[in-house]
């Protein structure tokens, strides 16, 4: 573990440096008769971090956690248009800066600069802010955020959350447009399935491991045209592994791997179901080839057998399930997708901040228990939210702040470890192993 030096500068300058420069150029605190810019993000962060459901009269309580003492009212009037695009600036400032641990020695994972997971959540925001945050429309919400993100499963550095509009592909997300790194793995689900980028990073020197679209062209390393279907269908091994060559035009073929894994009859029904709905809804109908698929799991690598088995393949991209968790977190840990108000303004207030949080409490947990990893997420960021005032102490000069998150890092250590388990490991215990067991 790294020292946590870096975690106390990047905390003081985001909130006595970077949020009163802001305040200051887009001229949200004229006075300082009930709050600077400092006590008001401390207490609009750290509140609803405290109390994610907080209205003004919660938010009113916990102020003097931060040393300020208001009235709801005063923190009623504070949530406007202005503050809000204040706070989308500060986050978009914490969001540049990116911290990162000692790097996992051991394991699966250990054979790689990093393990980059890459995916997005859509957070969906009241009508009103539809000429701010467009959604997709349709049957969805006219006004929706996308968030994305890039996670590394090694170090535990975070890119992001950057925000787009709602109705923006997942592919078109700042983060996704960020190098990886020669040597490195990248984990994406299909819906950044682009033969264009693959080849890209093929070229970069990039391992990727993603799930392909249905409507993949595939030929035999001779050149012969496959069908996929067909050709698994005849195959009866567990875990099917075939070389191959992605896409249908001669010149722009990426030789690569097809990694297949035969599911149940239950679940090849379910992923049929689901094709034709979506097809339904999108006016088309699903191909033949996309629905006879169904029944594989199927994962696409370009790398080598001799550096990565079809099993550890699969055991990276089961992998990816860890940013889906971290989504979880923010979302029922974190309530970024809640407020406590009908105002539009008071939402995006209410959003921004708690995003903010989310990211101050990441750093936290990293440098608390990253070293752990059979870490439990979830856990963890429960045990901090026990030990915030803590923090809050620290960050207002009363003790050290390296004291205090010293403090926090003993209270989490150790306190929130997934025990092994004889029977169904968890991914942190498979990743060490080598050894998937989603084949027993």
């Amino acid at each position: 573990m790294k020292s946590i030096a870096p975690l106390c500068q990047a905390l003081e300058e985001l909130i006595y440096k970077d949020a009163p420069r802001l305040a200051q150029e887009q001229g949200l605190i004229v006075r300082h008769r009930c709050f600077s810019a400092s006590t008001l993000l401390l207490l609009l962060v750290f509140g609803w971090l405290k109390h994610p459901l907080a209205g003004p009269s919660q938010l009113a309580r916990f102020a003097h956690s931060v040393g300020v003492r208001v009235s709801k009212q005063a923190i009623f009037e504070r949530l406007t248009k202005n503050t809000a695009h204040w706070l989308l600036s500060v986050l978009q400032q914490a969001v540049h800066t990116l911290l990162l641990t000692s790097s996992l020695s051991v394991g699966l994972l250990a054979r790689f600069p990093a393990v980059l997971l890459e995916d997005t959540t859509c957070i969906e925001l009241p009508s009103a802010l539809a000429w701010l945050w467009k959604g997709s429309g349709g049957n969805a919400s006219p006004s929706a955020v996308k968030l994305g993100v890039r996670w590394d499963l090694r170090s535990g550095r975070l890119d992001g959350p950057a925000l787009h509009q709602g109705r923006d592909h997942d592919s078109r997300t700042s983060t996704h447009t960020l190098p990886c790194g020669q040597g490195s793995v990248w984990v994406a689900d299909a819906a950044y399935y682009s033969l264009k980028q693959l080849r890209q990073m093929d070229q970069q020197g990039v391992v990727f491991v993603i799930r392909p679209r249905g409507n993949l062209a595939v030929s035999t390393p001779e050149g012969q045209r496959l069908d996929l279907a067909s050709h698994l269908s005849a195959l009866t091994d567990t875990v099917i592994d075939l070389s191959v060559r992605l896409g249908s035009i001669r010149s722009l073929w990426l030789n690569a791997r097809i990694i297949a894994l035969p599911v149940s009859d239950e679940v090849a029904q379910k992923r049929r179901e689901h094709l034709l709905d979506k097809a339904n809804k999108q006016g088309h109908v699903p191909s033949s080839h996309a629905l006879a698929l169904a029944r594989w799991t199927l994962i696409v690598t370009n790398a080598p057998v001799e550096r990565l088995s079809a099993e550890e393949a699969l055991l990276l991209f089961r992998a990816r399930w860890q940013v889906e968790l971290l989504f979880k977190l923010w979302k029922s840990h974190g309530h970024v997708d809640e407020w406590s108000s009908q105002l539009p303004d008071h939402i995006l207030c209410e959003f921004y901040a708690k995003l903010i949080a989310m990211l101050v409490e990441h750093w936290v947990l990293l440098e608390s228990c990253w070293d752990d990893p059979h870490r439990n997420w979830m856990l963890c960021a429960d045990l901090f939210r026990d030990q915030l005032s803590l923090l809050v102490l620290g960050i207002r000069g009363y003790i050290p702040l390296s004291q205090a998150l010293a403090c926090i890092r003993e209270a989490l250590l150790g306190s929130a470890s997934i025990p092994a388990r004889s029977t169904r490991p968890s991914t942190s215990h498979q990743l060490l192993d080598g050894v998937y067991w989603g084949l027993t």
